[in-house]
């Protein structure tokens, strides 16, 4: 496992930079934090990446509870920041992922 490593990439037009860092403690299904640096002058901190149960690699936008319970007692977590449309979402999510690869 590596340390904190960071790329640079275009994606959706713009100039984005990926920092993955990998978590101390990687017991649960959470193994690694994010930022993203779009343009330069913009930074969304606190994103999460995971492996399911299944293996498969996840990415968590920031978000926050809402102090809301759904209709099973669980709490409900809005998202902070997030990308609106589903291209953008999947070249992000590609970025992020493949930095979490060479991070890991």
């Amino acid at each position: 496992m590596n340390e904190t490593n960071t790329t640079n990439a275009n994606v959706g037009g713009m100039d984005i930079k990926v920092t993955v860092t990998p978590m101390q403690n990687q017991e649960g299904c959470l193994k690694a934090n994010a930022s993203i640096l779009f343009n330069n002058v913009f930074k969304v901190t606190g994103i999460r990446i995971g492996i399911s149960q299944k293996g498969n690699i996840f990415v968590s936008m920031p978000d926050y509870k809402t102090g809301k319970l759904d209709d099973t007692g669980k709490d409900i977590y809005q998202d902070i920041a997030y990308p609106v449309t589903r291209q953008f979402r999947q070249e992000l999510y590609d970025e992020i992922v493949k930095e979490f690869h060479v991070v890991m």
